[in-house]
């Protein structure tokens, strides 16, 4: 991707295609950014410049609106440009190639980007707003400054430029791509919204896009849009199902549905709502609104895949690597394991998609956290490698970076790279539970348990109905442990077993859960059934193996709960 501040805007995709976004202050945005030291800019500094005579909330408002239009023009490749948080909005600098910045870095490409001393920065931009334009004044005359030196400097050679490295995504694709699986958004139903709640339909909508499409490949055709040029609706007719969301606010109260349609009757399939009040919406970065976001992923992947195996095409099935081989390896046996690896080994060969070599690698995860065998020297490199070039892709799927973030920092005791790992993948996608679950599992072996509990909450509310939601009792069963915090323990220790009886790490931190509340009779009897599963686990190394846990603090916690067991 291609920012371009000097001379006319313009943002150029990867394949050169013109991307620019359609609105004034939606390009004064990106121009506001592409101009800061970092490329940041907090949300209050970016409402000053656009609208600095409106209201906090009007002008709050209209800032969410503006990114909401960037994201409409770009689609899929938002993520390649944009780095959205509650305080402020950043470009992704490790993914976007800005001329000013470059010149910056190299003043003697100036002649190679065709630019002179008659080239003037932001040509023709035009926003209305007296502080826009006073910033816009002053960055134009640094712009002079610096040009007169540039164009004094003599040529170099050779004369073409090397274009920018090309990024490649994870799981990422422009307009449309070939997947079995196809979604239309319709306009939003909304009865008595206000300024601050007109905005999160979309919001909804766009993040139930994202989760679905890192799982899987799923095209989404934007119906609510009227002006949308008709080539970005190739392949519309094969939608298989609508969505449509309602937004109902009487007074303080709103309720959020979500309507599943099949086509092409517009039959219900389905609806599913959430009921709040305007506070509870709006707290702790609309966690209630992220819940709702992955409940309504989580019912929508089963109406979308789950159809019986003999009604599938083989394509259908190719499609459903992701989802089927995370579920294979979920089931914690040999067998499953086995098909899961053999789906992704197939993958790898077939579908040029990154985050199919991420999950083989975590699967490689289990055979060390489960006692299903050990990683052979070949599986490890290949791991290795595998990191190392996700790391050098800059990749864009939240879930394939939480997962090697596991791997880095579970399988090979590298917390600092699993550390960067984990933080790029909660601000990519703050709404998806796998990515937070990881998230507290990195903050448990990393002495951190406060934080690891609270990430394993969110996770836990996040994914109330998904498939996995063992494994998220799981880690908040652990992280609750570690805090101290062992009614909440035992709790949702319990709810694991209870989804699944076999899972080893369950198991564990419910053993020693109970030797801390000092009920060895309770403690023994899970012992044993985590004995039948790890017979090795009698071995105090084993112990430490199993847990991998850094601080000595925390690990001697875990001995004293066996002991206090008899064990």
């Amino acid at each position: 991707m291609q920012l371009h501040v000097l001379g006319s805007f313009a943002l150029i995709g990867p394949n050169q295609e013109r991307l620019t976004p359609r609105g004034q202050k939606a390009q004064a945005l990106l121009a506001l950014l592409a101009l800061a030291p970092r490329g940041e800019r907090t949300r209050v500094w970016l409402r000053d410049r656009l609208w600095s005579s409106s209201d906090t909330a009007k002008s709050a408002t209209n800032l969410r609106q503006t990114v909401f239009e960037i994201k409409r023009d770009l689609g899929d490749l938002v993520d390649q440009v944009l780095v959205i948080g509650n305080k402020s909005i950043g470009l992704r600098l490790d993914a976007l190639w800005i001329d000013i910045m470059a010149l910056n870095q190299d003043p003697s490409i100036f002649r190679k980007l065709s630019l002179s001393i008659e080239t003037q920065l932001l040509e023709g931009m035009d926003v209305a707003d007296e502080e826009f334009e006073d910033w816009l004044r002053t960055e134009r005359s640094l712009w002079d400054d610096k040009k007169e030196k540039y164009a004094q400097m003599p040529a170099p050679v050779p004369a073409s430029p090397p274009p920018p490295a090309a990024i490649e995504t994870i799981a990422g694709s422009s307009a449309f791509s070939p997947a079995n699986y196809s979604i239309g958004y319709l306009p939003s139903i909304q009865h008595g919204c206000d300024e601050g709640t007109t905005h999160l339909a979309d919001y909804i909508l766009e993040g139930t896009a994202r989760n679905l499409r890192e799982f899987e490949q799923v095209n989404i055709f934007d119906f609510r849009d009227a002006g949308l040029p008709s080539d970005q609706l190739i392949g519309a007719v094969e939608v298989e199902f609508y969505v449509r969301i309602r937004t109902l606010q009487v007074g303080d109260a709103i309720t959020f549905t979500l309507f599943l349609y099949r086509a092409p009757q517009m039959i219900l399939e389905w609806s599913q709502s959430v009921q709040a009040s305007r506070a509870d919406v709006f707290e702790e970065d609309l966690t209630l609104l992220s819940g709702f976001i992955s409940q309504n992923v989580d019912r929508l992947i089963r109406s979308l895949f789950d159809r019986p195996a003999a009604q599938r095409t083989r394509d259908e099935t190719s499609q459903q690597i992701a989802f089927t081989a995370l579920n294979q390896m979920f089931r914690l046996d040999n067998n499953a394991m086995h098909n899961a690896q053999e789906l992704l080994d197939r993958a790898q060969a077939q579908f040029p998609n990154s985050i199919f070599p991420a999950l083989k690698c975590y699967l490689y995860s289990f055979k060390l956290g489960e006692n299903v065998g050990a990683l052979s020297p070949d599986e490890e490199e290949e791991t290795r490698a595998v990191v190392e070039q996700v790391l050098r892709s800059n990749p864009f799927n939240s879930i394939a970076l939480a997962a090697l973030g596991h791997v880095v920092g579970y399988g090979f005791g590298d917390h600092a790279a699993a550390s960067d790992l984990m933080e790029r993948a909660v601000k990519l996608n703050p709404t998806q539970a796998f990515v937070w679950d990881h998230y507290a599992l990195h903050k448990l072996y990393t002495g951190d348990p406060q934080a690891a509990q609270k990430a394993a909450k969110r996770a836990a509310l996040l994914g109330s109905y998904s498939p996995f939601k063992f494994s998220f009792d799981t880690t908040l069963c652990m992280a609750s442990m570690m805090n101290g915090d062992l009614g909440h323990a035992v709790v949702a220790g319990r709810a694991a077993l209870a989804k699944q009886p076999r899972f080893a790490a369950a198991l564990r931190y419910l053993t020693v859960s109970y030797g801390l509340q000092h009920r060895p009779g309770d403690a023994r009897m899970i012992y044993n059934r985590l004995l039948q599963q790890d017979p090795d686990f009698a071995d105090p190394d084993v112990v430490r193996q199993r847990f991998r846990i850094l601080h000595r603090g925390t690990i001697e916690h875990v001995f004293k709960g066996l002991t206090n067991s008899g064990i």
